[in-house]
């Protein structure tokens, strides 16, 4: 060899690779959006062909996804155009796009890292519309990685007529709860909205259709505009970015932010959507807990942009992050601005017809034989006996009754607690503890007036009415040395005020933030 030759050598990937493919940060829906992407991307790519079988058919494109518990079995099956024994082939190459490998499907990965994930053993049967072939090609992972083995290919003759792909997965690494079955079924929905809504997809979870998330209910200004715009043209980096932005009338924290799309599916979004610091605050990817966090959202179409491999995230590059997350906090100022001031329908001046019909409502509630009774005979012990024995309920509180514990201030902490005590017992004991500066807040969870509250709203209520007593009452007693109900309501009503003065804190904070972003004057070079 001449010593002026260069030297090279092979770079190789061994199979022992795919056994490390069960490591990868995929969720178990995302995982199963790969066999999505790759049924909805067929159809794109032949829809010349497929489009016109399926509407002879009189059906939609299907993908169903059945998840057998006894088994430890997941099969994903669609009625796509299929493959032939060479595009199955190609298509069990890891990182090796074909010609069908765009748009959704454009990594050449997919299938194989989310398959592997999934189990240790999975098979792949398809027959593509017109060749009258069924092959099957059997991945055994572990033999694969370890043992050399091959993938063997079998044939079976079909009719010409028909056409689709059965993925069938065993031995799964992992178990799926019944609740991330339905997070599962409520992140596919919101995945592709665009095809469900379309109809050109239906999916189909254990028997059980996925529908589309339900219409944004947008927000109205005082002119009675709705409070969604779309977004102006933009290039970022030579790529397009489209959508539009809006103010939820009502809100919440897994609804608002802005859900990121590439070829019409969401890379990431509801109930997880992208939270910009510069927007949304807070000092995570989940924004702070404010009304902009839970009332202002959007849809960001991508297309263009890198993602990450296994298509949760935009991998933004150089200031394309930075100089989007300018664009969008610029154009959607007046949108926050406003979300910051609107409280819901909740906190909308109150209505005096509509107070009046539920104040009538309570009529049967108050105006009874039987409170009547309770009033006329009810008798009050000495107050030393009262306060006795919510003292002994305060003391006689375990760790395991606690729920939560607030500081509330540099002098007073407030314990709130949950006991089984008797139905006979008060419903609520609050008494100061050993500890100075400690108030314990005593529910009894067997009262019978907490049988008829069900609605998770409703307990919320009640509870922190009773943490608004304690504090009042507490102060109360150190400012006048007992405690007044007059001097108790006047107390309250502070800390009421409380909630409105943080979201308006919090408000001027963002924009005091986005006015020191604007006038921070760059570096010297």
């Amino acid at each position: 060899m001449s010593e002026a030759e260069p030297l090279s050598t092979d770079f190789e990937i061994g199979p022992q690779a795919i056994a490390n493919y069960s490591r990868m940060s995929y969720t178990m829906w995302h995982a199963l959006g790969e066999f999505i992407d790759n049924s909805t991307q067929s159809r794109l790519n032949h829809g010349g062909i497929i489009d016109q079988v399926l509407e002879e058919e009189g059906t939609p494109l299907i993908v169903e996804i059945v998840h057998d518990r006894i088994q430890r079995q997941i099969t994903i099956k669609d009625n796509s155009i299929g493959m032939t024994r060479e595009k199955l082939e190609a298509a069990l190459r890891i990182a090796m796009p074909t010609s069908d490998s765009v748009g959704r499907s454009k990594f050449g990965m997919g299938m194989k890292t989310a398959a592997c994930w999934i189990g240790s053993n999975w098979k792949v049967v398809t027959c593509e519309w017109g060749s009258g072939e069924e092959w099957t090609a059997e991945v055994d992972v572990q033999a694969i990685a370890f043992r050399g083995a091959k993938v063997p290919l079998t044939k079976k003759d079909v009719g010409t007529d028909d056409h689709y792909t059965h993925i069938i997965i065993s031995g799964l690494h992992r178990n799926i709860q019944q609740r991330t079955e339905e997070t599962i079924r409520g992140y596919l929905g919101s995945m592709y909205q665009f095809d469900i809504r379309s109809g050109k997809l239906k999916l189909f979870y254990n028997g059980d259709e996925i529908p589309a998330p339900d219409d944004y209910d947008f927000d109205t200004d005082p002119e009675g505009r709705t409070m969604r715009m779309d977004l102006p043209e933009k290039v970022i980096g030579g790529k397009k970015v489209t959508g539009w932005i809006g103010v939820l009338r009502k809100g919440g924290r897994k609804f608002g932010g802005f859900s990121l799309f590439q070829n019409e599916r969401q890379i990431q979004g509801f109930p997880n959507a992208w939270k910009p610091r510069r927007i949304f605050g807070g000092v995570d990817d989940e924004g702070a807990n404010n009304l902009v966090s839970q009332r202002l959202t959007g849809m960001i179409n991508l297309d263009g942009f890198h993602v990450s491999h296994t298509k949760d995230a935009i991998l933004f590059e150089g200031d394309e992050e930075e100089e989007l997350e300018d664009f969008l906090a610029a154009i959607s100022d007046d949108y926050r601005k406003y979300a910051t001031k609107r409280r819901g329908t909740r906190a909308q001046p109150w209505n005096r017809e509509k107070i009046r019909d539920l104040v009538e409502e309570m009529r049967n509630e108050f105006a009874n034989p039987e409170m009547g009774d309770a009033v006329n005979t009810s008798l009050l012990p000495p107050i030393e006996t009262l306060q006795q024995n919510e003292e002994r309920q305060a003391a006689s509180v375990t760790e395991e009754d606690r729920l939560a514990t607030f500081q509330v201030s540099g002098d007073l902490t407030v314990i709130v607690s949950l006991k089984e005590i008797s139905e006979y017992e008060p419903h609520l004991s609050i008494a100061a503890s050993a500890t100075p500066g400690t108030v314990h807040v005593v529910i009894n969870g067997l009262h019978p007036y907490y049988m008829d509250l069900e609605a998770t709203e409703a307990i919320d209520e009640c509870i922190r009415q009773y943490i608004y007593d304690a504090i009042a009452e507490y102060r109360a007693g150190k400012l006048t040395g007992r405690v007044n109900p007059n001097s108790v309501r006047r107390l309250k009503d502070d800390l009421l005020r409380v909630k409105a003065v943080r979201v308006e804190n919090a408000a001027s904070d963002l924009q005091a933030s986005d006015l020191t972003v604007a006038v921070t004057p760059a570096s010297a070079s």
